[in-house]
């Protein structure tokens, strides 16, 4: 007996346990893992039942299908609270970023002119390469280093825009949106 036969046994009930389940054959990840503790639980046999206990348990259990049902949910529930713990720590680590740059310009009474000049060299850097590349023809065996710094120049110009202009938006936002989440219970 294997977890996968467990997966493909529960997945028309419980799609999202069924579906993570149903492709182990080796190890069990911490995501597998958690899948498997909540599948325990429903059916009494604590965290980290073997497949073998489990397939035992639904066979016997009546109300196997409402089990595996509640089990879903509540793995469902876990993986929503880690997508939220993880929102959390994204916007903790914008807010420190943009702490930083407050507390060090009143701490010094300058703005971090470096800051400005990295951003301003990123944009006009783009800008200049691409106009590079709509007027002059790239020779076929340097195009590949050409297209490689292009790539890395859009990627700063992309963060630099989201730091002026996005992250401050787009992190009030979803504050916003988790202070009007619902609390979860457990």
């Amino acid at each position: 007996m294997e977890w996968k036969d467990i997966g493909n046994s529960i997945v028309t009930m419980a799609p999202a346990l069924g579906g993570l389940l149903a492709p182990v054959t080796g190890g069990v990840s911490a995501g597998i893992g958690a899948g498997i503790a909540v599948l325990g639980k429903a059916f009494g046999l604590g965290e980290n039942p073997s497949p073998e206990e489990l397939k035992t348990a639904i066979a016997a259990d009546n109300d196997a299908s409402l089990k595996i049902m509640v089990a879903e949910n509540e793995f469902k529930l876990r993986q929503r609270d880690q997508d939220i713990d993880e929102m959390k720590a994204l916007l903790a680590d914008t807010q420190s970023a943009r702490t930083r740059q407050v507390e060090s310009e009143k701490a010094t009474g300058n703005r971090d002119v470096n800051l400005y000049v990295l951003a301003w060299t990123i944009v006009v850097g783009f800008f200049a390469l691409l106009a590079f590349l709509l007027k002059i023809p790239v020779p076929p065996d340097q195009n590949g280093v050409i297209f490689m710094l292009f790539g890395a120049l859009s990627t700063g110009f992309g963060q630099v825009l989201q730091y002026f202009f996005g992250s401050s938006k787009g992190s009030a936002q979803k504050t916003d949106l988790l202070a009007k989440a619902p609390a979860i219970k457990g």
